[in-house]
């Protein structure tokens, strides 16, 4: 792309300043396999089957298969959707994308993209084309795109990274600034709440252990510890001990709850390494039971790594017991690509899961502050 530099009204020339545009792109590529084509129709309108992801630019992408339509007005034809999960931390995203049936041989036999690069925010996390193909065309012997009574799609994503740099022109009485450092917001607040220059105002007793806190920062993120500390239009006692295990919370799980209150992350134990399983597994629970929707996506995302034959079941009778609808699409499409049958037995897979929550060794009474939580990543 050429550069021009930009001069403001007038003949003052110490004004100028001059820019170029660049937009880099970065492209990734899935193929899906859709076995078992005849049994998906009839699942109902709007409903889709997940792939597994794929990252493009540090981020997870996911296909939608809609069998029966996006909607209602769009009921014969099939729909696919390119979806990411957005997280905070990372910016909005401009990406353009294109799905490619593929015959047994490989060869694309139709062919759609998107019309334009689609915004990824917290806004719209899933662009699509709703009327990809009917389905009578899909089916079609002439299209040649069903083979085995399956179907393979390719998703491309391109994601476009507008850049900015300057360029610097000689003009006399030219400044120069630096670019605004990136926000510390979090980390000052981390960094204050370590200093004790607040003082702790709550206590919580879970397990025998007992964990100080700041209300505020608390219930900010948990309509069930506002409506605890904040309800009824006045505040819980600052000198009452309160306890809130309920029975379900072990004490490791409530640690990985008030670290990620304070860090917005996953503890250690549950972001990777050995055992992390049980433990995401007792955080997921916790993050129901205290209302914390994002903590509770975020554990069932990591619970979607442990997918496999011994555990499918078990982990799609737990989304289940906790409504969380992504972990259970993610144990059907697993059980459909291996073939597997899911056999329901609820009450021998609840009792193995409150079994699996609750368990927990001998731990002596102690205080724990939640800066230490939070500074050691929840690892004792």
């Amino acid at each position: 792309m050429a550069a021009a530099p930009s001069v403001a009204d007038g003949r003052d020339g110490t004004a100028v300043t001059g820019s170029v545009s660049d937009v880099p792109k970065l492209t990734g590529t899935h193929e899906f396999t859709i076995r078992d084509y005849s049994r998906t129709k009839g699942i109902g309108v709007g409903k889709s089957i997940l792939s597994e992801h794929f990252s493009v630019n540090g981020r997870r992408w996911y296909i939608r298969f809609y069998p029966d339509g996006y909607s209602t007005a769009d009921g014969a034809w099939i729909a696919f959707y390119a979806q990411t999960l957005h997280k905070p931390q990372l910016r909005p995203v401009r990406a353009e994308f294109s799905f490619q049936l593929l015959g047994p041989d490989g060869e694309v036999r139709h062919t759609r993209r998107s019309d334009r690069a689609c915004k990824y925010d917290t806004f719209c996390n899933s662009w699509g084309i709703r009327r990809y193909i009917t389905r009578y065309q899909l089916e079609s012997a002439a299209l040649g795109a069903i083979h085995a009574d399956s179907i393979t799609v390719r998703c491309t994503v391109t994601i476009h990274r507008a850049q900015r740099r300057s360029l610097a022109v000689n003009r006399p009485g030219l400044v120069k600034m630096p670019p605004p450092p990136p926000s510390n917001h979090g980390e000052n607040a981390i960094r204050f709440l370590a200093s004790r220059k607040a003082p702790f105002d709550v206590r919580f007793e879970v397990d025998g252990e007992v964990f100080e806190a700041h209300r505020m920062v608390v219930a900010a993120q948990s309509s069930w510890f506002e409506g605890l500390l904040y309800g009824h239009g006045r505040e819980a006692g600052k000198d009452v001990l309160l306890q809130v295990g309920g029975g379900i919370v072990t004490a490791e799980a409530f640690r990985g709850v008030l670290h990620f209150i304070y860090t917005d992350e996953l503890p250690g134990e549950a972001a990777g390494g050995r055992g992390s399983y049980d433990v995401t597994l007792r955080l997921f629970a916790a993050a129901d039971y205290y209302l914390i929707d994002r903590l509770k996506l975020m554990c069932a995302c990591r619970l979607g790594d442990f997918i496999k034959d011994s555990t499918v079941e078990a982990l799609m009778e737990i989304a289940e017991a906790y409504s969380c609808n992504d972990l259970q699409q993610a144990c059907r499409n697993f059980a459909a690509r291996r073939g597997l049958r899911l056999l329901r037995n609820l009450g021998n897979i609840h009792s193995a899961i409150k079994k699996r929550l609750t368990s927990r060794g001998a731990t002596p009474p102690t205080t724990r502050r939640i800066m230490d939580v939070a500074s050691t990543s929840g690892a004792e």
